[in-house]
């Protein structure tokens, strides 16, 4: 029994696997497999290699098994990785080039280990089940894809009684609509057992239930109590309505209950310009550069800061925005400085979400801000139109949207669903300069929608978060 028992020693705080695309020949098609997987210190140590199994779908929905591969640490840069130690947490990667003969099909990348943390609260038993991940990912020879990830680092450590922010950022690289969500997490039999979701009562205050966005990806928690807690954060990926793809990150969150130390905070977000919906929204010309001045501050004078940007723009390969961030003088205030000139080729009307973390070397600290690329010419025919709130909303079978324009033109309304798709639009209106009411009948399903308001040239006037309620 004892020795069962040391066997199973628990070590495991979560982790998340990717495949990345990288070419195709007549052996097959070629990804970048990556497994990154993080240990509490105190349990036994990391085993030396990670097994990927891959299975296959089949037409009567059966799960085939195709091939393994064992991988060692970093065996693509050939050696170990360096553990990186942070709050009695390492962080392991693994990654190899896994090749698949099929070319076509919807495949599953899985990995397990046991096992997880002793101490996590929101588990019945989890000393003895094992972490397991599993990505999907189809692969079609003539259609290049990659498995959607998050961008920014998991962190480990909160504060009990404050409100806390934390953005994974999900990101798919070859601009896939995505749908993010909480799940249960997994282990090598289904799901855990006893899992409880960190927005029940007993986990949060009620000035900060467990939430996630499901515009930006951000996280926001008010913790009740101290203790160890395990969320899965889930992205399903999508091409022209079908659902190609899914991943998961599997996060340990410790909370601590620390009155001494304060959670660093970006002071001056409320001068942020805002969109419809409440969000830092920033429509920036291409060819023009802009400057974000962002100030970290902290209650703690002695405390270090550091800020760190994050998001899509970054890995831009022409003209990407550069972040860096230092000391004003006052205190151990910094200030991160954000400097962008869009070429014209980042011009669409997809925001790029960037997440700045404002950290003290213990708790961290995430705020979002959506950046819009408009054209020059854009920028200057969208100051011919004003645009208030849709209302009612939430909305049952109609909404109005306020319009005032400047000059006669046409205008067409389009509505998503949260996955990106459309399920309704209106021929162009042909409306003259003045004040409009424009209403909309609806017959939706109840949830979240976007309400898309273009002129002539296709520009977008107006964004806005509808929700539908029956």
């Amino acid at each position: 029994m004892i020795s069962n028992y040391e066997a199973k020693s628990s070590h495991l705080m979560g982790g998340q696997i990717t495949a990345t695309y990288l070419s195709a020949d007549t052996n097959g098609v070629h990804y970048l497999v990556e497994l990154t997987a993080y240990r509490d210190t105190i349990g036994i140590p990391m085993q030396a290699t990670a097994e990927f199994d891959i299975h296959k779908l089949d037409t009567s929905g059966n799960w085939n098994f195709v091939f393994s591969q064992t991988v060692a640490y970093d065996t693509t840069s050939g050696g170990l990785m360096t553990s990186v130690n942070a709050y009695g947490v390492e962080v392991y990667l693994f990654q190899d080039t896994l090749t698949f003969t099929d070319t076509s099909g919807y495949f599953s990348i899985s990995y397990e280990e046991c096992c997880r943390n002793f101490a996590i609260a929101n588990m019945s038993n989890p000393g003895n089940e094992s972490m397991a991940l599993t990505t999907y990912l189809t692969i079609d020879n003539h259609n290049q894809n990659s498995t959607p990830t998050f961008i920014t680092p998991p962190v480990a450590y909160l504060p009990s009684d404050t409100i806390w922010q934390y953005n994974p950022l999900p990101f798919d690289p070859d601009g896939d609509s995505l749908s993010w969500s909480m799940t249960v997490p997994l282990d090598g039999n289904g799901t855990v057992s006893g899992y409880e979701f960190l927005s029940d009562s007993l986990y949060s205050n009620l000035s900060g239930i467990f939430s996630l966005d499901s515009i930006t990806g951000s996280l926001s928690w008010n913790a009740r109590m101290s203790g160890n807690f395990v969320a899965s954060f889930i992205i399903e990926e999508y091409r022209s309505g079908q659902k190609i793809g899914e991943m998961r990150r599997d996060m340990q969150f410790i909370v601590v209950n620390d009155t001494t130390n304060y959670i660093p905070q970006i002071s001056n977000m409320q001068s942020i310009p805002t969109n419809s919906g409440g969000y830092p929204y920033v429509i920036l010309t291409a060819g023009q550069n802009y400057q974000l001045h962002l100030i970290g501050n902290d209650a703690n004078p002695n405390d270090v800061l550091s800020m760190n940007a994050y998001g899509e723009a970054f890995n831009l390969n022409l003209s990407a925005p550069t972040f860096t961030y230092s000391l004003t003088g006052n205190g151990n205030e910094i200030q991160g400085d954000f400097s962008w000139t869009p070429d014209a080729s980042h011009v669409r009307s997809t925001p790029y979400i960037t997440v700045f973390r404002t950290s003290d070397n213990v708790f961290n600290h995430d705020e979002t801000i959506q950046f819009e690329v408009a054209s020059m010419t854009s920028s200057e025919n969208l100051n011919q139109y004003t645009s208030n709130n849709i209302y009612p909303n939430p909305a049952t079978n109609n909404f109005i949207i306020p319009l005032s324009l400047e000059n006669n033109n046409k205008v067409s309304i389009n509505i998503y669903n949260i996955l990106g798709s459309k399920v309704a639009e209106t021929k162009k209106m042909h409306l003259s300069s003045g004040n409009h009411l424009i209403m909309k009948n609806i017959d939706f399903k109840k949830g979240q929608y976007f309400v898309v308001v273009e002129n002539e040239l296709g520009e977008i006037i107006t964004s806005q978060k509808l929700t539908v309620t029956n």
